[in-house]
């Protein structure tokens, strides 16, 4: 076998982005007690420079984003019908025009505290509008800057190729889904969303590759999950719950491609047709030599311009289509479930469900895993009332292994070509907090001192 031959340009071309954006994600960073990256020390530094004007920024990017949208749809004019880009983000249907308008009106009321004190106050409209959407716009622009970096370069395709023996075998998934791991293990959530819609929109996922990558892998930073154990009050637990919630997600990943809904999505592909075969190796290659073609000649057809059209983007698409929505859906969600006892009826079963497997405190327990699937934190807020360490850990760990959160992964894949809408995210999320409670159980009795 002969191995193509590259110049040192073409090489630094593919390695100089790849390795900054790899170490930018994951190298971990002693901080404190823990570990961050240099994305999350980016990130917490914007946050403390802006931190009093975050919220009106992001109201005015949330309010501008709605009215933008309501003109585009209403009045079609050329330069967004012409371009595809403009045209997808701001060309929506009736549903996601009205949700986008509700988050423009809602965080207006909500900054401004204007009218009743249950929309605008700080458990209800006040976590998303104050809280969530803030701290999500600050993510948005560094992790925008980044993403092209993992997904623009080879990277995925170098990684890919020698990831697809254990990856397709395991899990049904190309190699370089292995990156999007990596990505949310030590970056958030959101990051592997973002990469895998945007690979997906590209052609480089099939509609179920994208669909359980999303799902199954959108795993939580290591950061966030010690931030969730300190908040229930079992930072001295966060190895236990770390490696808890590892083997809870790795078993999920391995059993939900496997049934319904997920098992049900086509290969179909978006983008141009045969993107798909990538991870095929052809005769007379070598794994190493075609793992570096592949990624050397998808870095040398990248140019500054290409670059940074990418990053504005990524950077529109998130806080257009994410934004609006997590003020909206989740000040609804949370005045439901602060007003009223619909969550506490709905998370009944989960409580049965956790008694019988001998957890304390069920019924909290089951109330958090209902709410969790608004938004991953609500579960921790659930968990830092409780009395007793078992009751904390489950919401600690439900708090990860769901991995769907409507504030931010699920409404990421909702406003993505992936075909996975709200019913079928819902029963992926029910199946998924199940068999949590069913794995994770036994964990508590060892680590919690039940059994």
């Amino acid at each position: 076998m002969i191995e193509k031959k590259y110049t040192a340009s073409q090489l630094l071309k593919f390695l100089l982005p790849s390795l900054a954006g790899l170490i930018a994600f994951i190298l971990p960073i002693p901080q404190g007690d823990s570990f961050n990256t240099i994305l999350g020390m980016l990130i917490d530094l914007f946050k403390g420079l802006w931190k009093t004007g975050l919220p009106y920024a992001a109201m005015v990017f949330v309010a501008g984003s709605a009215l933008f949208s309501l003109f585009a749809v209403l009045v079609k004019p050329k330069f967004v019908m012409e371009n595809e880009f403009l045209r997808d983000v701001f060309v929506i249907t009736p549903f996601w025009l009205v949700s986008r308008l509700l988050g423009g009106v809602l965080y207006v009321i909500i900054v401004f505290k204007i009218g009743p004190e249950i929309v605008w106050n700080i458990d209800n409209g006040g976590t998303p509008g104050m809280v969530l959407a803030p701290a999500l716009l600050v993510i948005f622009l560094v992790l925008s800057a980044f993403v092209p970096l993992i997904t623009d370069y080879g990277l995925m395709e170098y990684v890919g190729t020698f990831a697809r023996p254990v990856m397709r075998p395991l899990f049904k998934l190309p190699g370089r889904a292995a990156v999007d791991c990596l990505a949310s293990w030590v970056g958030s959530s959101s990051v592997a969303v973002v990469i895998t819609t945007k690979i997906h929109d590209q052609g480089y996922y099939s509609d179920r590759e994208a669909g359980v990558i999303s799902t199954c892998f959108s795993v939580i930073s290591i950061a966030y999950i010690y931030a969730m154990a300190d908040f229930v009050g079992l930072a001295n637990m966060y190895f236990q719950i770390l490696i808890s919630i590892y083997i809870v997600t790795f078993v999920l990943a391995i059993i939900m491609p496997r049934i319904w809904p997920l098992s049900d999505l086509p290969d179909t592909f978006s983008g141009r047709a045969g993107k798909q075969r990538i991870d095929d190796i052809p005769q007379g290659k070598t794994l190493r030599g075609w793992a570096l073609e592949l990624a050397v000649n998808r870095a040398a057809g990248q140019t500054p311009v290409m670059f940074v059209k990418n990053i504005v983007k990524t950077l529109v698409s998130l806080i257009v289509g994410t934004m609006p929505l997590v003020v909206s859906w989740g000040t609804v969600v949370l005045i439901i479930a602060n007003s009223t006892p619909v969550f506490r009826i709905i998370s009944a079963p989960f409580g049965w469900l956790l008694t019988l497997m001998r957890i304390p405190e069920a019924s909290q327990v089951g109330t958090a895993f209902i709410l969790a699937y608004a938004d991953q934190f609500l579960a921790a807020v659930v968990g830092s009332g409780l009395q007793t360490t078992a009751g904390r850990f489950m919401c600690a760990g439900i708090s990860a292994t769901g991995l769907i959160y409507m504030t931010e992964v699920g409404v990421l894949i909702l406003n993505s070509k992936i075909p996975l809408n709200f019913v079928k995210l819902t029963v992926i999320y029910i199946i998924r907090a199940l068999l949590t409670v069913i794995l994770l159980a036994p964990l508590a009795w060892i680590f919690c001192g039940l059994g």
